[in-house]
């Protein structure tokens, strides 16, 4: 098949939970098909990666939206500041170019803000890869905003973006969700379990291979950008209410922050062991070097790819009910769950203490990713369903 995927970004280098997702399936979509990437870029981009050995075609344009005009235009106007956020008259511009003639077999459209150039594409086949709910998604950062103003304004939001979110699943051909869970809220809306599939987040198999720590210590990792709410939000809940707990237990404790904008957090940082570590080039020695991955997410949606990788190479992992949300895992037989500071606290302590049982969740969690989490089997399954709507 000749498919044509639209990114809302560069999906290079794949270092946080949507790049992951569009980078890899790219990858194996195109050992059976010939692929062609557009995508919209809020930085010059001059490097593509691996992505030139996956793609027969790329086409990348600057978003030179800026945020105060969206905020505007959002204030004035009707449409969702997420729509508007990716609104680019010269993607618009070079999608209508791509789409003359039978260039194409089909379109997979990455994420419902992409859905707003549906029309240009009209004469494809269009499936819909959906992410998230974004909408839940956004209803919970309103519930969890403190700032009236924001509040108020994230409420219009969820109002806009939920209509212009059911009206791509309506007229998609076909639709992906990362869960069962979000698949169910799909189904619901539109009444037709056949047009909605479920193409869970997986793992690199090969690269995340599986090496437990051999040695263990006292060494937390904390992976997440503090661009994305629910990160900051899980950032702030661990360093003001579950580190000082760990601590009165593990006083040589230490955790390791691993991702972008960690600027965010430096006015908790007020012990020699919490380490921030910006904007670095890989992930995976970080698996490696740790003895645990926390993730006290209270808010968010979709799947979190890093406890898959983290499963995959043999890290343990504590999270909450929120956090592994939307898998098959099963507390205390793959990883452990806790929703409190406090239970989250002498969870952690637990694994730092109990070499036997991180021994045993991480045997187990890597059998479960195994089986049920690669990449190369969600982009199998997408790929035959994209055939099938052709």
């Amino acid at each position: 098949m000749k498919i044509l995927v639209l990114s809302p970004f560069v999906p290079n280098p794949p270092n946080q939970g949507g790049k992951i997702r569009v980078f890899n399936l790219i990858k194996y979509l195109s050992h059976k098909n010939r692929v062609t990437l557009a995508c919209l870029s809020f930085e010059k981009v001059d490097e593509f990666g691996p992505l030139r050995d996956y793609c027969e075609k790329i086409v990348c344009i600057k978003n030179t939206n800026h945020t105060s005009w969206n905020l505007f235009a959002f204030l004035l106007g009707k449409k969702p500041f997420n729509y508007l956020r990716y609104s680019s008259s010269k993607f618009r511009l070079a999608l209508s170019e791509l789409a003359l003639g039978n260039a194409f077999d089909v379109v997979l459209v990455e994420m419902p803000m992409l859905w707003q150039y549906a029309d240009i594409l009209a004469n494809y086949p269009l499936a819909l890869d959906a992410h998230n709910v974004e909408y839940e998604l956004i209803n919970g950062l309103q519930k969890g905003c403190q700032n009236r103003i924001k509040k108020f304004l994230y409420g219009i939001e969820v109002k806009r973006f939920k209509k212009q979110e059911e009206f791509a699943w309506d007229n998609c051909n076909h639709c992906f969700t990362v869960s069962d869970q979000e698949r169910k809220s799909v189904v619901n809306k539109i009444g037709d379990m056949d047009k909605v599939t479920t193409v869970p987040n997986g793992v690199d198999l090969e690269k995340f291979s599986f090496r437990p720590t051999a040695k263990r210590g006292q060494r937390i990792l904390f992976l997440g950008g503090m661009d994305w709410a629910p990160n900051l939000d899980a950032a702030q809940f661990f360093l003001k209410d579950i580190f000082p707990l760990i601590r009165k237990m593990r006083p040589n404790a230490q955790v390791d922050f691993v991702g972008k904008d960690l600027w965010r957090i430096q006015d908790l940082v007020r012990h020699e062991n919490i380490l921030l570590h910006d904007n670095v080039p890989e992930v995976l020695p970080w698996f490696h070097e740790a003895d645990l991955l926390a993730v006290p997410l209270r808010m968010g949606a979709g799947t979190r790819i890093k406890i898959l990788e983290s499963m995959a190479s043999g890290l343990p992992v504590v999270t909450t009910s929120k956090g592994c949300e939307g898998t098959s895992v099963i507390d205390g037989c793959h990883l452990l769950v806790a929703d409190t500071a406090q239970k989250f606290a002498e969870k952690i302590c637990l694994l730092i203490q109990d070499e036997s049982l991180a021994a045993r969740l991480t045997k187990e969690a890597r059998k479960l990713v195994e089986e049920d989490y690669s990449w190369e089997m969600s982009a199998e399954v997408i790929h035959k369903k994209l055939n099938s709507i052709i």
